[in-house]
């Protein structure tokens, strides 16, 4: 019997959807089940799946359009298998993906859920080491999701135990949300290694969906801050959210008031000890505050590289503030 199923939704996927199903395909891990979901698409999709024969393909079709998250949830109720893993129509598993994961797993029975790194090709192209064990994905959800959908398998056991299942509400955050949700009922993990292959393209994300993503993604983030301390005003949360996420840094005064913050959420951990490995958070911090202070840095003094804009920053009061504070080392971060 079939140890994982695939689940993938498509919706009006043709145009990459071939390439998809040859990467799953070719898994060197090949005993699986692979249950795609057509949601009611309007394009070639249908034609495409049905040109394949593989008998490890189960076809599914909505009646009509029914969205990404039904979808997904409607799929769950439908594996009975060990695992569940989630792909996309768009993007590419390296052939070892699954294999690799299954004995992760294996030897990882405290682990329900499983990602990997990637690597985003297309319009965007970079690399994502996310972090691995669940200490360091704990703190990266309050800073961004640290998962990739395309990546991830479930434990089923654990996915049945807790009831947990994406929610509609979050769409089209669903995937970070239902992330810190499973960071409190089980141990999560990446393997820090390049798996899948996330296709950027200009058909993704309307300026209006990307407006609610935005939206959706502040609401995950306040509540990972929610866990820290349930104290926070609105006037601390849109602080957070505003200049601090977004290393929104555009004057000492905000610099300032970002260290003073860091040593706001550090008291409050020490209280409620969500984190219990304080140092990652602190080293997420000051990475995140120097990186904006940095960008400050550079756009006010720098735009252009010469010995005059080095000179204007010595004489600023951005220069005469670290050097107070024997700070210098931001200051060589800042210009090297």
């Amino acid at each position: 019997m079939s140890r994982i199923t695939i689940l993938m939704p498509v919706y009006n996927g043709e145009r990459f959807l071939k390439e998809t199903i040859d990467s799953v395909l070719a898994q060197s891990y090949f005993d699986f089940i692979f249950l795609i979901i057509n949601d009611g698409s309007t394009d070639s999709s249908a034609e495409i799946i049905h040109s394949y024969s593989d008998k490890r393909i189960i076809y599914q079709e909505n009646e009509k359009n029914i969205g990404l998250v039904a979808t997904l949830n409607n799929g769950i109720e439908m594996v009975d298998t060990d695992f569940l893993a989630r792909m996309d129509a768009d993007d590419l598993w390296h052939p070892t993906k699954l294999e690799k994961q299954i004995k992760l797993l294996d030897s990882r029975p405290d682990v329900g859920l499983c990602g990997t790194s990637i690597r985003k090709f297309g319009a965007f192209e970079g690399d994502f080491i996310f972090p691995a064990d669940n200490e360091g994905l704990k703190v990266g959800f309050l800073f961004y999701c640290c998962m990739s959908h395309p990546s991830v398998i479930f434990r089923m056991s654990f996915l049945k135990e807790s009831g947990l299942r994406y929610k509609e509400d979050y769409f089209p955050a669903e995937d970070y949300k239902m992330w810190t949700d499973c960071l409190e009922k089980t141990q999560i993990y990446n393997i820090p290694e390049i798996l899948v292959y996330y296709r950027q393209h200009n058909n993704q994300i309307t300026q209006d969906s990307n407006i609610l993503q935005l939206e959706k993604t502040n609401q995950v983030q306040l509540e990972v801050l929610d866990r820290i301390s349930p104290e926070f005003t609105a006037e601390d949360k849109t602080f957070h959210l505003e200049i601090f996420l977004k290393q929104n840094i555009q004057s000492i005064n905000d610099y300032h008031k970002c260290i003073a913050w860091k040593k706001i959420l550090q008291l409050k951990n020490q209280g409620s000890g969500f984190y219990m490995q304080p140092h990652l958070l602190d080293n997420e911090f000051e990475k995140y505050i120097q990186a904006g202070y940095k960008e400050y840095v550079l756009s006010r003094y720098f735009k252009k590289f010469s010995i005059i804009n080095g000179l204007r920053y010595v004489c600023s009061f951005d220069w005469k503030y670290l050097s107070l504070r024997r700070n210098l080392s931001l200051f060589y971060k800042c210009i090297l």
